[in-house]
């Protein structure tokens, strides 16, 4: 680690407000010269609070930074400031993006394309989880990264479905990383750690201070290309986190709810105000690939159906004659095709997980079986055939 980056851990430590860390960078130019300032510099040039300017001037030690490189050595925890290629794309185009990062798992645009968000409330109903882990469930077998806050509710519920999904979740924190919360929730943390990346802007041993969540909302909806609302009160912090994707330009998706439910008067509110209603994980996935862009591709290498965008390198574009010659598929016959890959499905069960219509499905289905890819088998299921085309 080079002394520049040595100091931008510091200060990420040590400052958890972003707008104090820019204000310092404006003044001193780099980490290293926040460090290195005279304490009369610092009050004279910082116009930062003085608590800060006392945490400062008393943290800088080498003892102090080398108890932090150890302890992000020991938990497996990486420090990514936003200059480092390793910094994730998506943050970069976001209002405000964090200047420094803290990761554990194993993160990387390549793998995180395509992603969806799915947040609520903590205070949720059993149904409310029973969707939530549905939707995570369903996006994690069509490979698509399941971002969430890994709070209690509907949160731990979307990690616990994509991660029965055998999927990608990426949990965006309130709080230090490397210390779960709450509490109740660590076991699910290493198994999102492990299998997935846990992500905060928050240095270890930071505490989970009410005004970091609404910060953190930027960083969820930053990470994902919709986000989705299931169980909402009227003022909640899943709020802030819809404001923060549509400042963002991203798409926002609702699960309805009941008239008479608390927990659904944030969800039918924003409804009204012209959020696409969804009740399925299907649906969002079609409205990705009509409007994003993205298409649903099978990885060659372990048969990994995941989302990807339309500008990267295809099977279909590796043979010009092949590709002139073989029928494209519509969207609605991709996502359907898809899902099938996954595992021989009845007809009820592609309707859920695909969000069509009886009709359409009926429509893609028959379109399928004709082109040869599908094949139906006794009691309403179907299957894939092998046929060897590529153009998913």
């Amino acid at each position: 680690m080079s002394y520049e980056q040595y100091h931008a851990l510091w200060l990420c430590c040590v400052v958890t407000d972003n707008a104090v860390k820019r204000r310092l960078l404006k003044a001193f130019g780099t980490p290293s010269g926040v460090y290195t300032a005279s304490p009369e510099e610092l009050r004279e040039r910082g116009n930062i609070p003085p608590e800060s300017e006392k945490k400062l001037l008393s943290s800088r030690t080498s003892a102090y930074c080398d108890r932090l490189l150890h302890r992000l050595e020991k938990d497996g925890i990486r420090f990514v400031w936003h200059e480092d290629t390793e910094y994730p794309v998506r943050l970069r185009e976001i209002p405000d993006p964090p200047l420094g990062l803290f990761m554990q798992g194993a993160f990387s645009d390549k793998k995180c394309e395509v992603a969806v968000a799915v947040v609520g409330t903590r205070r949720s109903s059993p149904y409310g989880e029973f969707v939530a882990k549905q939707f995570g469930q369903g996006f994690a077998e069509a490979g698509v990264p399941v971002v969430s806050g890994l709070a209690m509710g509907i949160d731990a519920a979307v990690h616990k479905g994509c991660l029965t999904g055998d999927g990608f979740p990426i949990a965006v924190l309130g709080s230090g990383i490397g210390t779960p919360y709450p509490r109740d929730n660590a076991l699910l943390y290493r198994s999102v750690a492990d299998r997935g990346v846990i992500v905060s802007e928050y240095g270890p041993g930071v505490p989970a201070l009410p005004h970091h969540f609404p910060h953190r909302n930027r960083l969820i909806s930053g990470l994902s290309d919709g986000v989705v609302v299931v169980e909402a009160q009227e003022k909640s912090g899943t709020i802030i986190t819809v404001d923060r994707a549509l400042d963002q330009g991203k798409s926002v998706y609702v699960v309805p709810g009941r008239v008479t439910d608390r927990n659904s008067i944030g969800c039918n509110q924003l409804i009204r105000e012209g959020a696409q209603l969804v009740t399925s994980p299907g649906e969002v996935l079609a409205d990705l690939v009509a409007h994003t862009g993205a298409m649903l591709r099978t990885e060659e290498e372990d048969g990994q159906i995941r989302m990807v965008t339309a500008e990267e390198p295809d099977h279909t574009r590796r043979n010009a004659s092949e590709k002139n010659t073989k029928k494209p598929l519509a969207s609605d016959e991709k996502i359907v095709y898809a899902f099938l890959r996954l595992s021989p499905k009845h007809f009820d069960q592609l309707i859920w997980e695909s969000g069509l219509t009886p009709s359409e499905l009926t429509n893609a289905l028959y379109r399928l079986e004709r082109e040869g890819l599908i094949v139906r088998l006794t009691g309403g299921c179907y299957s894939v055939r092998d046929t060897g085309r590529t153009d998913r």
